[in-house]
């Protein structure tokens, strides 16, 4: 039997058998700046207010009077992911006795840091309480009171159903956040600025608006956005200035930050 001249010559290591090899070569290398790369991206360190919410001033409001804020039940703050908040019902002196928009329902939430930053809103809380959302949208208001370029505020409304035997109401809320320094109307605004990789930082701010009547009356749409537009001219800037964080100083990289300290 003859020997062939020539043998088939076969690698001891195949192709592929490299390949995995090199990925996971580069894999082992890449994997401590990848993990810092995603723990910065997903887990955001937080920002304090500047003043507590609670400390909001009762006489910064204009012709908004204070008339008592509410405090949550420890299960309540547990529901709602925080306890740096303020329930407050205001007055609006300037609207007649029976006027459906004389009474304001204010409320202020903040959250910051960590992973979960997904906002509660009205969309879900309401229905949990035995209101059925009739319609929904999304609105601009224009808050003159702002700093030129940032007058346009977009906000989020839902007009609700809730009937019971002597009363039907169709309270409408407005709501808006601030969010990462900025003013969103949706969930997707939130989380899409809150996971921006290249902040450190994150935060947002839930401001939420309805309106009543002495008698439990609730305004129409377009009566109550007026009104929160009207709400948010005093509100606003008050939040921005003495409560809200300054993001412009939170997002300056740690370089220029401590030189405008020291300049």
């Amino acid at each position: 039997m003859s020997t062939p001249a020539t043998a088939t010559w076969k690698p001891l290591v195949s192709v592929p058998f490299l390949i995995c090899v090199v990925l996971l070569g580069a894999a082992a290398v890449m994997a401590g700046p990848l993990a810092r790369h995603w723990k910065q991206v997903f887990i955001k360190d937080a920002i304090p207010l500047r003043k507590p919410l609670h400390e909001l001033r009762r006489t910064a409001l204009g012709p908004f009077h204070f008339v008592k804020d509410e405090q949550f039940s420890a299960s309540i703050v547990s529901a709602l992911g925080t306890d740096k908040y303020v329930s407050r019902l205001l007055e609006d002196t300037r609207q007649p006795a029976n006027s459906a928009l004389r009474f304001a329902s204010l409320s202020v939430t903040y959250y910051t840091g960590g992973t979960n930053l997904v906002p509660h809103t009205p969309d879900v809380c309401m229905t949990g309480a035995g209101y059925t959302k009739k319609d929904a949208g999304y609105e601009s208001l224009t808050v003159d009171s702002l700093a030129p370029g940032d007058t346009d505020v977009p906000v989020r409304w839902v007009t609700f159903v809730k009937s019971a035997v002597f009363n039907r109401a169709e309270p409408t809320v407005v709501y808006t956040f601030h969010c990462n320094g900025a003013f969103t109307a949706s969930r997707t605004g939130v989380r899409q600025r809150t996971t921006n990789p290249i902040d450190q930082h994150a935060y947002f701010s839930k401001v939420e608006v309805s309106f009543t009547g002495s008698q439990g009356e609730t305004p129409g749409r377009k009566e109550t956005l007026e009104a929160a537009r009207n709400l948010f001219e005093y509100l606003l800037p008050v939040l921005e200035k003495e409560h809200w964080p300054d993001w412009e100083a939170a997002s300056r990289p740690p370089v220029a930050a401590d030189a405008a300290a020291r300049g």
